[in-house]
């Protein structure tokens, strides 16, 4: 388990240097603190057109934190708390509902620049 969970924000962030999220990532790396991404945020960066230099970053970043697994209990808290919600709905939220559903099965903090699209799934959200 980790500290933080990043979400995809932060990766893109980091590279187009933005400070809060150049500031997150080395305070990370300088303490005695564990981060984590999802695989949904791999997919949410891969299926964006990208430059090499981008990919290589991302690729370097991700080998600094921990690879959170998507379980069939995240998986199903994901979908409980999509419940009710219009396909459409479903479909634009599905990304975040699976990172907060990670993060709270791992009691992990959600690191974002969008805040208030995680806070509908899970309380433990800070912005950067």
């Amino acid at each position: 388990m980790a500290d933080a969970l990043l979400d995809t924000t932060v990766f893109i962030d980091y590279y187009r240097g933005h400070d809060g999220a150049r500031r997150l990532v080395d305070r990370l790396l300088q303490a005695d603190y564990a981060a984590s991404y999802s695989p949904v945020t791999v997919f949410e960066l891969w299926v964006r057109p990208m430059r090499r230099e981008e990919e290589s970053q991302y690729v370097a970043l991700f080998h600094l934190f921990n690879e959170a697994p998507i379980t069939a209990q995240i998986a199903q808290l994901a979908a409980n708390r999509l419940k009710g919600r219009s396909r459409m709905a479903r479909l634009r939220s599905f990304g975040d509902a699976l990172i907060a559903a990670t993060a709270a099965e791992r009691a992990e903090t959600i690191y974002t620049r969008n805040v208030k699209d995680f806070q509908r799934f899970y309380a433990d959200v800070r912005s950067y």
